[in-house]
């Protein structure tokens, strides 16, 4: 599939997600999930992101619960009327994660290089209003590149760091925060000299007409499933 239909494929999924309910996300769980049944390597990434944003999502979980309004009914045990107030904040919380899978499964099956040149192909229009897309793309892969770096980086000072006594894991926390910043200094320093690098990026061919029929269809299916809210 053409770069620039999966990425208007995620936007259109993202938006969907946002504005639908519980039969939205069914419907895109069965998108998803042939393609991660398929592909066991997909797991590892998205488990690991859904790792990181534990504390996000609990957040969204308490505040949903605390403004939530809580409607006593008598008909009801009082604990499924307290079970309720947690709905809206589940519901929210499996729309995230179903956004962060599906910019999982693009960015897994898709080349930096060709997300690149999709980006350039879609603000191709830009040019109209003398924006250079050049450079916002040349701005995209020192991004991706030097977050790969820092993410590396870090990764590598995490590992000993395992290897220390419970004294100074006291003090791990703290010990990242500096080392963040000298890696943040080291790259700074690293694009200084790489900065007459040259950097390619070949223009992206037109989709195929035939393509544009499967945001389309993703469309149809998810204005359907706004019927069953």
């Amino acid at each position: 599939m053409h770069p620039v239909i999966k990425i208007v494929n995620l936007v259109v999924v993202s938006i969907f997600l946002t504005q639908g309910g519980w039969a939205t996300l069914l419907l895109t769980a069965a998108l998803l999930l042939p393609f991660y049944l398929k592909n066991n390597k997909l797991w590892s990434p998205a488990v690991k992101m859904l790792y990181r944003l534990k504390w996000f999502f609990v957040s969204i979980l308490f505040i949903y619960y605390y403004y939530t309004p809580f409607i006593q009914d008598t008909e009801i045990p009082i604990l499924l009327q307290y079970l309720q107030q947690l709905t809206p904040g589940l519901f929210r919380i499996s729309v995230l994660i179903f956004i962060l899978f599906s910019v999982n499964l693009f960015i897994q099956t898709t080349t930096k290089e060709d997300i690149l040149s999709a980006l350039l192909f879609i603000s191709s229009p830009l040019k109209l209003f003398n924006v250079k897309t050049e450079r916002i793309s040349l701005r995209a892969v020192l991004t991706l590149e030097y977050i790969e770096i820092l993410s590396e980086r870090l990764r590598k000072y995490k590992i000993p760091q395992q290897s220390h006594d419970n004294k100074k894991k006291k003090f791990v926390f703290f010990q990242l925060i500096q080392y963040s910043g000298i890696i943040l200094r080291e790259i700074l320093e690293e694009a200084d000299t790489t900065s007459g690098q040259a950097y390619t990026i070949e223009s992206q061919p037109a989709p195929e007409l035939f393509q544009y029929l499967f945001p389309l269809l993703l469309c149809l299916f998810f204005y359907l499933s706004l019927s069953y809210l």
